[in-house]
């Protein structure tokens, strides 16, 4: 039993006539006779009666209408509802991001966008592995994300470079190394350090194997400041994220060294969805480039 011949048997039914029904579901009124005929052979019963041109349900076509109805019905509910969350699917762009600069932009870019799209953008964030993950899975349509090596060899991906976070160090103001200008990474290694912001696992490593210490994550700033002020060691922070001027420390720009990272903005290049064209046009323009030494 097909869908479609409950569909050719419930217009038949109704219109109780073999060419009236073929002419309103633009077929051959042979093939609907013959789709009948299958369904009958199928079944072992007669659903119709032949009264000249006319046709008429037997008492078993009066009973199999009433399934086969159900059965059309709740298949057009299914498909509408399906339809219907594609199509809300369609109008909404999930955006994945890394801890940086790009937090700070969201709430502008979101703004701007749903004021002038018809579309909902959803953030949320998480590290970059676990991005590059749900891109490529299609959990979420946009990601910015570090542009690491392993990105650059990705043809399956859109790969737009917007901007660079740098890092700056601090040092309590009574050590040594708060007069130097630029301060090599490998005068680091007797000192406790710790990261003011979730870092890149390939600068983080990139700091262990220079200095040949540990970096320790805080997410408070007062705790970076009593951490300083206590003499308890070194806290990098990303420019954006920089910590008030004070007695207690100094700030060094980490500009010379490659402690830095690229941010970008990442598409799967076969994701045609709505508005996510205009969605990058909207991203390039808002942060391509941007500066994050203010």
């Amino acid at each position: 039993m097909e869908f479609k011949q409950l569909k050719y048997f419930i217009e038949v039914a109704k219109r109780e006539h073999l060419s009236e029904a073929a002419l309103e579901l633009n077929i051959a009124q042979s093939a609907i006779s013959r789709q009948i005929s299958q369904l009958e052979d199928e079944l072992n019963v007669s659903l119709f009666r032949r009264e000249g041109r006319n046709i008429y349900l037997t008492k078993a076509g009066q009973r199999f209408l009433t399934e086969a109805a159900k059965i059309v019905e709740q298949s057009e509910q299914t498909l509408k509802m399906f339809r219907q969350e594609q199509e809300a699917e369609s109008k909404r762009i999930k955006m994945g991001y890394v801890e940086s600069y790009v937090a700070q932009l969201l709430p502008l870019l979101v703004q701007k966008f749903e004021n002038e799209h018809p579309t909902t953008l959803l953030p949320l964030m998480k590290d970059n592995e676990t991005l590059l993950h749900m891109l490529l899975t299609r959990e979420i349509d946009v990601a910015f994300m570090d542009l690491s090596a392993d990105l650059k060899h990705r043809n399956d991906l859109e790969i737009t470079p917007l901007f660079e976070d740098a890092y700056a160090l601090y040092v309590p103001k009574q050590d040594p190394l708060a007069s130097a200008t630029q301060p090599p990474l490998n005068q680091l290694n007797q000192c406790t350090l710790f990261s003011l912001s979730e870092m890149p696992g390939a600068l983080i490593q990139q700091i262990e194997q220079t200095t040949r210490n540990s970096i320790h994550r805080i997410s408070s700033t007062r705790l970076a400041a009593y951490l300083l002020k206590k003499n308890r060691g070194y806290v990098f922070a990303p420019q954006y994220a920089l910590l008030k001027e004070s007695e207690d420390w100094e700030r060094l720009s980490l500009t010379h060294t490659e402690i830095k990272r690229t941010i970008c903005v990442v598409v799967h290049k076969d994701n045609h969805k709505p508005e996510l064209q205009a969605l990058q046009s909207e991203i390039t323009a808002l942060l391509s480039h941007t500066s994050v030494y203010h």
